[in-house]
Parts: C-alpha cells; structure tokens; sequence
C-alpha cells in the first residue's frame, strides 16, 4: 500500500476549533485512540539514514485493543510523507518484540500518543484525518490517503495536493508541515 501522508504542527489554541472545521468538510468521527508506537533498529542498517522505520503499535479504544506490526519505506516525495507501508495485525506484541530483538532488531522508543480519528465522505471518502496529542511535543494533525494499488507518480502527487487543498480549508498554514516523523521529532527535542 502506498500512504500518502501530510503532517503538520497545530497550535494548542487552534486544535480546540479543529474538530468543528473537519466536521464541516464531510468528515465523520470515527474513534478516540491511545497508542504506544514501539520503534526498532534494523541490525544491517541504520534506518534513521535510510528513512524506513520499524514499529509495533499498541492500539486501545475502549474495550477494544489492536496490535500490528508496520514496515514505512523511504520517503518518496519532497513534500509529504509519502511512502510505501506494509502493516499486519499481530497478536502478542511482546512476543513480537522478543522475535525482533532475537533477530538482532534493536528497540529505539516507545512513541505515546492520544489520537481521534476521521475518514471522509464525497469526494474525499479514503482520506482520514488524525489529531494527535503528544506529550512533550504538542498538537498535530494527519492527513492521510492509503493507495491500496499501484498509483502513478502523477496520480500520487494529484492526491497530494488535494490533501494540501484541504489542509488550507483547515486553515492550517503549510508553514507547519513536517515530513519529520513523530520519533524523529522526540529524538531532536532530546538532544538539543
């Protein structure tokens, strides 16, 4: 699958009203989230460098909990987040993780977040939009379109800048996109 991908920072202020302005563009509420984003390090390469990454996500909503293992390939677009992601459901993630450390798999970071969830109607019916709040580094918004089959390049940067389009209907200036990912974020606020 390929995930097209726009992350932008949002102000604490501003993502109080988010929820209204999203609602407002054919998108419904889908689910509140708590996830635990377990980061790994390949053993032959260092994926900080090659931008890939490797994760176990621990998903809870309610009564009702998800574990899957994703693979995110590098990077494909100079403006987005946009690459290939590979994702399976597993059912024991600390089982998962004893497998990847066995195979010389090293844990980088465990990742926190509360997530609430949309997906879209009309004409963005496979796009989803996450607000995410993380400690330490604040409010952002997700806007994703997951290409279930094989897209063009052109194909690809056309839905890319729908998501752009819709991000301005947001009101959310592009000044405050990242292509950084969340544990990239975590690990520079770290060490500076």
């Amino acid at each position: 699958m390929l995930e097209i991908e726009l992350k932008a920072f949002v102000d604490t202020e501003f993502f109080q009203d988010l929820e209204k302005k999203i609602l407002a563009q054919n998108f419904y509420f889908v689910q509140m989230l708590e996830e635990s984003d377990h980061y790994f390090n390949a053993p032959d390469r260092n994926f900080a460098e090659s931008d890939e990454a490797l994760r176990i996500r621990e998903q809870r909503s309610g009564l009702s909990e998800q574990t899957m293992l994703t693979y995110k390939g590098a990077k494909v677009d100079p403006l987005s987040n946009t690459r290939v992601e590979i994702e399976t459901k597993i059912s024991n993630a600390a089982d998962m993780q004893r497998i990847l450390n066995s195979l010389g798999y090293k844990s980088v970071l465990t990742v926190e977040k509360k997530r609430r969830e949309f997906r879209g109607t009309a004409e963005f019916s496979q796009v989803n939009i996450c607000l995410d709040q993380l400690a330490g580094l604040g409010s952002f918004i997700e806007i994703e379109y997951c290409a279930e089959s094989d897209i063009s390049q052109k194909e690809g940067e056309s839905i890319r800048d729908r998501l752009l389009s819709l991000l301005d209907l947001l009101g959310i200036p592009r000044a405050n996109l990242t292509r950084k990912s969340y544990l990239e974020l975590l690990i520079e606020r770290a060490t500076s």
